[in-house]
């Protein structure tokens, strides 16, 4: 946010209200996508106790569980819109200029193509080129601290909490509506 202010206090391309609107995204943003992605990983690690053992006999999977959780039950279901520049087909299927396109990035995280038995929870996975926060110049900014708070936040859980479970039946469990998007209303636990 300190470099944003001082490109705009030097004159350079944001407004006032274009620099208000960033810091706002990046606040809103970079909380509300976090805290539904720890969530949500707190959820698939109970719901995978092996997977969970092996990461609490070796925090050193932090990162690449983290990499792992991402992929397997990403907070973003879709991408931003993006519009297509001219008529165009993909697939067999003609897109004209205007168009508004989403990528599905929970289908790109899901391809068998990509990602050997993409079903199964592997916190080894190598590589994990997921597309949970995009790509290329469409990469969201906060991606590494993302990464780094969820692994932190699942060590510090699990390892305060090492009986932590859910407190309600699974089947109670709710989720958000909003499109685009999958994140709990509520996680309730116990230890």
């Amino acid at each position: 946010m300190a470099a944003l202010i001082e490109a705009e206090e030097a004159g350079d391309r944001l407004t006032e209200d274009e620099l208000a609107a960033m810091v706002f995204l990046l606040l809103a943003a970079g909380h509300e996508t976090t805290l539904h992605q720890i969530a949500l990983s707190v959820l698939t690690l109970l719901d995978h106790p092996q997977q969970l053992a092996e990461l609490t006999a070796d925090w050193r999977l932090g990162d690449s569980a983290a990499q792992e959780l991402l992929r397997y039950v990403s907070f973003a279901q879709v991408s931003k819109p993006r519009y297509a520049r001219e008529d165009t087909e993909f697939h067999g299927q003609p897109i004209r200029r205007g168009e508004m396109l989403f990528a599905c990035l929970a289908a790109a995280n899901s391809d068998p193509r990509v990602f050997a038995d993409p079903e199964r929870l592997d916190l080894h996975r190598q590589p994990n080129r997921h597309l949970a926060f995009g790509a290329g110049i469409h990469v969201c900014l906060g991606a590494k601290l993302a990464r780094v708070e969820t692994a932190i936040a699942l060590e510090r859980l699990f390892t305060r909490f090492p009986d932590v479970h859910l407190a309600v039946p699974r089947s109670d469990l709710r989720y958000s509506v909003r499109p685009g998007t999958r994140g709990l209303l509520e996680l309730p636990v116990r230890w």
